[in-house]
């Protein structure tokens, strides 16, 4: 027996994102549609406490430092860290709802990729690595969810 490794290329799929895989891909949701509206909330909280907090600052500049005002400083301070203490709590809900929904997502992939593999026939089988296959259900699985999830939190804007 020989001492070669016998390496094995693997074949580079690319496509377009189009309109009917991107509403493929957003079908994925519809089960867990109220996870997914947490999730988007949760962005648009976080969002939303961001920009007050630059307006925060602003005042802080304007009302308190410009008028050398304690009183406004004082109030301000605690604005501003109620603010950043719910802010906390908005960004903590939107990771986990990301890793919650990514997670499911999936789980409900592959087992729709684990259903249609196992009604492919033997001889599909005896033409490919099984272990290929199963190393891109779960790197083509592991993208999607990622996409669903992370891909979206950090759109542009962002």
């Amino acid at each position: 027996m020989s001492d070669e490794l016998i390496e094995i290329e693997e074949e580079e799929y690319t496509s377009q994102l189009t309109g009917p895989v991107l509403r493929r891909i957003l079908g994925l949701l519809t089960p867990h549609w109220k996870w997914a509206l947490g999730f988007v909330v949760t962005i648009a909280l976080t969002s939303v406490t961001d920009a007050y907090l630059t307006f925060v600052n602003k005042q802080f500049v304007d009302q308190g430092i410009n008028f050398g005002d304690m009183n406004a400083l004082r109030r301000l301070a605690v604005i501003y860290g109620s603010v950043i203490v719910f802010q906390a709590f908005t960004v903590f809900g939107f990771v986990y709802l990301a890793g919650v929904l990514g997670e499911r997502i999936q789980y409900d992939l592959r087992k729709k990729m684990f259903n249609h593999l196992q009604d492919l026939s033997l001889s599909y089988y005896a033409q490919n690595a099984v272990g290929r296959l199963i190393a891109r259900v779960t790197s083509d699985t592991g993208r999607v969810s990622e996409l669903m999830t992370w891909a979206s939190s950090t759109a542009p804007g962002r």
